[in-house]
């Protein structure tokens, strides 16, 4: 009974130490920090409790029984300790509880040696002996510079389950390994023991093999990531190239149209001061010019009183007498009102070049004998705006489809960019005013086609309204 006594005390005394070295290796390798003292007591406490029970239901049941509680028991316990959910408070605890299995097997074998050397008798100084081994194996592992500062995989954040499976089923393994191993009778005590051995190291080889492939596969990662990263950032320097580009574009697209309109005032200054002779010779030129273009003579423009504008609309017309095309502008209200309220003079300026433009490449397109645009600029249908009307061809589809969304053109060989339509969309919104693209009809000797209207409403619609089926659209 004495005998029977003491085998139960050690039994208690050891199942406490593996479940207070299950706790700090669950501490260990999940980076968990500064846990509270009075927790740690209280922990202590019920882990004595459980240890207790432990052995009682070992007594009137089996040991895998047991065992299979022990591990219930500390991981409900670490659950409400460390705040973490059960299943991975069961995994981890699983793995802590198998490696002090481990460990606890190694202080036997390492104790068997000191005890053939120095022979003890004493179950309790046999006990400490382990106790003190085992202690000094756990610290030693557990400070090993991989995992000094926890083990990546076991983190709560984790979402590798491959590994979780591997390595639960490995410490599940040794643990029962080991109360099979420790319960079996003495004439299988050396091959169960040989053969846990053996396991042993296996287990050892797998984790370390697991660790190789979970790091290999973490640096795989992180290098998909920092690949992808590096990737995004090169596409947003590739569209903030793009918006560049296309900036640029704009700016020399609308800078060209400037430098023609003071080219060609330049030119008529300097012709102002041609010698009597140089004008005769000029005289003549137009003569012969007027008979080729049976008759058709510069009409003098209505002046806007805004120089730059004048300017635009003399070199607009010089462009349409280039190509016959009868050039005639009609102005309405006061211009220096819709300069200093609606529009800046420098862009109204583009929009007349960009405009008129287009209408002078699409009537050199056309067929149609009637060539002519007319532009009528001010106050126009109850608002301020600008109106460009060609007996050109019509819009093709895909013209309209792209229409402010990227630059596009039908006519790059007659100096077509596309880039009109794209300063006259940023135009419209930074101003909220309205385009409407009416389709007027066939190309005819009586009509224009269509008439381009540029309204400054408030209201930045954009519309197209056609003769055919009407193709309504907003923008």
């Amino acid at each position: 009974m004495n005998l029977g006594y003491i085998e139960l005390k050690i039994d208690l005394l050891k199942t406490l130490f593996l479940a207070i070295c299950t706790f700090y290796t669950f501490l260990k390798i999940s980076s968990y920090k500064d846990l509270d003292k009075k927790v740690t007591i209280k922990s202590f406490i019920f882990m004595f409790l459980i240890a207790v029970a432990v052995i009682v239901i070992k007594n009137i049941s089996n040991p895998i029984i047991a065992a299979t509680c022990l591990i219930f028991l500390l991981s409900t316990l670490f659950s409400i300790v460390f705040k973490s959910n059960f299943g991975y408070a069961t995994l981890t605890t699983t793995i802590s509880l198998s490696i002090n299995y481990v460990l606890f097997f190694i202080a036997i074998i390492i104790s068997y040696i000191i005890n053939k050397i120095h022979i003890i008798k004493n179950d309790y100084i046999n006990l400490l002996l382990i106790v003190i081994i085992q202690s000094l194996l756990l610290y030693r592992v557990l400070n090993i510079k991989r995992l000094k500062h926890g083990i990546t995989f076991f983190n709560k954040n984790s979402q590798d389950e491959y590994f979780d499976i591997i390595i639960l089923n490995i410490a599940v393994i040794i643990v029962f390994s080991f109360i099979i191993c420790t319960t079996a009778d003495s004439m299988k005590i050396r091959s169960l023991f040989l053969s846990f051995l053996i396991f042993a190291i296996i287990m050892v080889i797998t984790i370390q093999k697991s660790i190789q492939l979970y790091y290999k596969k973490k640096l795989l990662v992180r290098e998909l990531e920092e690949t992808k990263t590096e990737l995004d950032n090169k596409t947003q320097e590739v569209k903030s190239l793009e918006k560049e580009i296309l900036d640029f574009n704009k700016r020399s697209h609308s800078i060209a149209h400037k430098q023609k309109a003071l080219e060609y005032k330049l030119n008529q200054m300097m012709l102002k001061s041609e010698t009597a002779e140089e004008i005769d010779i000029k005289d003549r030129l137009e003569n012969i010019s007027n008979e080729i273009n049976e008759g058709t003579t510069n009409v003098k423009l209505a002046k806007t009183e805004v120089m730059e504008i004048d300017d635009m609309l003399s070199f607009m017309q010089s462009e349409c007498e280039k190509s016959n095309i009868e050039f005639n502008l009609q102005i309405t209200g006061n211009i220096f009102t819709m300069i200093n309220h609606h529009i800046p003079k420098e862009e109204l300026e583009i929009l007349i070049a960009d405009h008129v433009k287009d209408a002078i490449i699409a009537i050199n397109h056309s067929d149609n004998i009637n060539k002519s645009i007319l532009v009528k600029l001010g106050f126009v249908d109850e608002s301020y705006g600008i109106y460009i009307y060609d007996s050109g061809i019509e819009f093709e589809k895909e013209t309209l489809e792209n229409l402010g969304k990227v630059p596009y053109t039908t006519h790059k060989d007659e100096g077509g960019t596309g880039m009109g339509f794209m300063n006259t969309f940023d135009t419209l919104r930074k101003h909220n005013a309205s385009l409407i693209i009416n389709e007027l009809g066939k190309p005819s000797k009586e009509n224009y086609t269509k008439v381009i209207m540029i309204k400054f409403d408030n209201k930045n619609e954009f519309k197209i309204i056609s003769y055919k089926d009407s193709v309504n659209s907003e923008k």
